[in-house]
């Protein structure tokens, strides 16, 4: 038996659906009065609200809020080979 979203969650995707949408069609000037200038910007929020599960993870990820759990990155290896075959000639 399959268990059903709760209300607020059904709220948060419904309002996140709706919103997506006023975005791109505001962007597109359909509905509302065209903007001045379109944002590229607006246009994919507008297409992640739509579409895309998780959208907090999505917008933390991309503004650069989400870290990894991972440890630290070790640093990328030198190239040593090119200054040892300049000095043999």
């Amino acid at each position: 038996m399959s268990k059903r979203p709760g209300f607020i969650t059904v709220i948060k995707d419904v309002a996140s659906y709706i919103g997506g949408w006023i975005i791109i069609l505001k962007q597109a000037g359909i509905v509302f009065a065209p903007p001045s200038q379109t944002s590229s910007v607006l246009i994919a929020v507008g297409v992640v609200l739509i579409g895309v599960p998780g959208l907090s993870q999505i917008a933390l990820a991309w503004f650069g809020k989400l870290t990894s759990t991972g440890g630290p990155q070790p640093p990328l290896p030198s190239s040593e080979s090119s200054s040892s075959s300049s000095g043999a000639q």
